[in-house]
């Protein structure tokens, strides 16, 4: 029985044959309850095994859609990562074996939705915990608390004990007027990490395998108050809001054009 490919393992294969890379479709597994990854690549010297994860539109996300469309705010409160936190952990299950066998795993995510959900500070959250702003505070009420930055917190999917068969998450996706491109954060818990080297060639941007890399933090709350763009959200909220869901309606609608 043939299998129909979705939206994102065509995005999938397209960005394999854009970058030359050999890859193989995974049989579905006839066991019940058994789910096997999605595709092995031949990267030499190595095969690395990737499991697809597509985010499909909520009735939550197609109201949004509709509002903005409407010329309405279309303003949603969403828990930074919650998107992406079940989809890890399921793939981690279905990249258990081959990992255990010695081979490097990727979970890859393509999003379908207007929600914006792959966006690293989404993606970092999800993979090791909620940011949280930490303070020193003295007993002695005239020393003023001071800040010592942000650190990961609950909710983290990715742990030392936890999830360690996925060895790095995959962002694809498509730019305006470009071609399809994936951005890889390592697992610094992974135990079988991916070597940087083997990745640069092909992602376009990859972030370090240890927690304390400065490139991998977003700015906080802190740091954007210090920038223009916080500014003109002050000085003129609504102009600022109907600017940039006009700039995010152009980059939706540029992403509904067709697979070349």
């Amino acid at each position: 029985m043939s299998v129909v490919s979705t939206k994102s393992e065509l995005a999938f294969e397209a960005w394999c044959r854009a970058q030359g890379v050999t890859y193989r479709r995974i049989r579905e597994a006839h066991t019940p309850g058994h789910k096997r990854p999605d595709y092995a690549l031949h990267l030499q010297p190595h095969w690395c095994f990737v499991e697809i994860k597509e985010l499909d539109e909520t009735p939550e996300d197609s109201a949004l859609m509709g509002e903005m469309l409407d010329g309405g705010a279309g303003f949603r409160w969403v828990d930074p990562g919650a998107r992406l936190r079940r989809p890890i952990k399921a793939a981690s299950a279905q990249l258990r074996k081959a990992s255990k066998r010695g081979f490097p795993t990727v979970v890859c995510f393509f999003d379908k939705t207007i929600g914006f959900h792959l966006e690293r500070v989404h993606v970092l959250q999800a993979m090791f915990g909620r940011d949280t702003l930490h303070f020193e505070v003295s007993a002695d009420p005239a020393h003023e608390p001071r800040f010592l930055g942000t650190r990961y917190g609950r909710k983290a999917a990715l742990t030392r004990q936890d999830n360690t068969s996925i060895s790095a998450v995959a962002v694809m996706r498509q730019p305006s007027g470009c071609a399809l491109v994936i951005d890889l954060y390592h697992n610094p818990h992974a135990r079988v990490p991916i070597p940087p080297k083997l990745a640069a060639p092909l992602v376009r941007k990859q972030y370090g395998e240890t927690l304390d890399d400065p490139d991998r933090r977003e700015p906080t709350v802190l740091d954007l108050m210090q920038t223009p763009d916080w500014k003109e959200w002050l000085d003129d909220p609504e102009g600022k809001c109907d600017r940039e869901i006009e700039a995010c309606l152009r980059e939706f609608r540029a992403e509904q054009a067709p697979w070349p």
